[in-house]
């Protein structure tokens, strides 16, 4: 009995939720419940063949598998698909990301060369799970952007490719796969895939949050400034609106859009805090006015050091932000402390401080 799935109906019926919490396919379902996600399931069926070899031979062997399966996951598959994606028109293309996960994925590649110049397979002489799921993750790259001139770098690689997917078990299931002659170019993203649209008034919060730190660079370079009414909420607000911007453009490079980013359970709990913390500021009454200036100064000092404070805050909230936002465009480490935004901040930052212990 067999029964289309339809991803955007059925994910969301609450017997289908009970079955698997994080509502996506593929899942299987057990007598002893349900096993989701694709290597899980894989590796819960190939133990279940034990008149294969399909999970190795020995515990060594099981071991090297996990290590690949591993390897597929999270070397390989994360920037294959930050380079195939925009070219499938599931996501927006960015060039310099493309560019850093071409060279993640060269880098990948030359691993695999180097492991199958010692065996035909990844793990010895017979295919194994880890040779299945990389066969499979590579398959998009074959058909789309590794051309002739890039798979030259790779004829291990290429011929071992060629090889599985040759066999009639991959045949029945990845059809007649011909390899790539032109390397695709960057589509627009597909409607059912583009990020819901953004107002006018969220453009503008950039601008809006320069605008207190030039006016507190004035107001020290003069006289102690009144204190801002509820800064603090207010930089605190901004620090969670950036939160949820960036994890929407992290679930968008996931390749969720629309109403599924927005139905995201970190994204309700977020934006329900922001909504909290807005009507909290709102109910709050406002701070009284300052004194006059001819008042002793010493009367403002304690505001303007919450003022720095906040503000000190604040930055630190951007460059986290920031950060967050790098690594889901598939920066890591010191190439996010490179970039020319960071830098900056941190700068900032540090002057920041420095004025404040002054």
């Amino acid at each position: 009995d067999q029964k289309k799935f339809d991803a955007q109906k059925d994910a969301r019926k609450p017997e289908f939720i009970a079955k698997n919490p994080t509502g996506k396919v593929p899942y299987l379902e057990t007598d002893m419940g349900c096993i989701f996600t694709s290597n899980a399931i894989a590796r819960y069926i190939a133990r279940c063949r034990a008149d294969t070899a399909l999970y190795g031979k020995c515990f060594d062997d099981e071991g090297q598998i996990d290590t690949w399966l591993e390897f597929c996951t999270h070397e390989l598959e994360v920037p294959l698909m930050t380079w195939v994606y925009p070219v499938m028109g599931l996501m927006e293309d960015i060039p310099k990301v493309t560019a850093d996960a071409q060279a993640d994925v060269k880098k990948a590649l030359t691993a695999l060369e180097g492991q199958l110049k010692s065996s035909k397979y990844l793990v010895g002489d017979f295919l194994t799970l880890a040779d299945i799921a990389l066969v499979c993750a590579l398959r998009e790259g074959f058909v789309r952007v590794f051309d002739a001139a890039f798979r030259k770098a790779f004829p291990k690689v290429s011929a071992w490719f060629e090889g599985c997917v040759a066999m009639p078990q991959f045949n029945s299931v990845l059809g007649t796969v011909k390899l790539c002659a032109t390397t695709e170019k960057p589509q627009p993203v597909l409607k059912e895939f583009l990020p819901p649209v953004r107002s006018e008034k969220k453009k503008e919060e950039p601008a809006k949050k320069e605008a207190p730190k030039q006016e507190a660079s004035k107001a020290a370079a003069k006289a102690p400034a009144p204190a801002a009414p509820r800064d603090d909420n207010s930089a605190a607000i901004t620090a969670v609106g950036d939160q949820i911007r960036v994890l929407k453009e992290k679930l968008k490079a996931e390749g969720l859009s629309g109403k599924k980013i927005n139905d995201h359970d970190e994204i309700k709990k977020l934006v329900a805090q922001l909504q909290e913390m807005k009507e909290g500021a709102a109910a709050a009454p406002a701070t009284p006015a300052a004194a006059p200036a001819a008042a002793p100064a010493v009367a403002a000092a304690p505001a303007a050091g919450g003022d720095a404070e906040a503000q000190i805050t604040a930055v630190g909230d951007q460059i986290r932000v920031l950060k967050e936002k790098l690594k889901g465009e598939g920066l890591s480490g010191k190439k996010i402390n490179d970039h020319d935004e960071i830098k900056k901040l941190v700068a900032q930052l540090q002057a920041m401080k420095e004025g404040a212990a002054a």
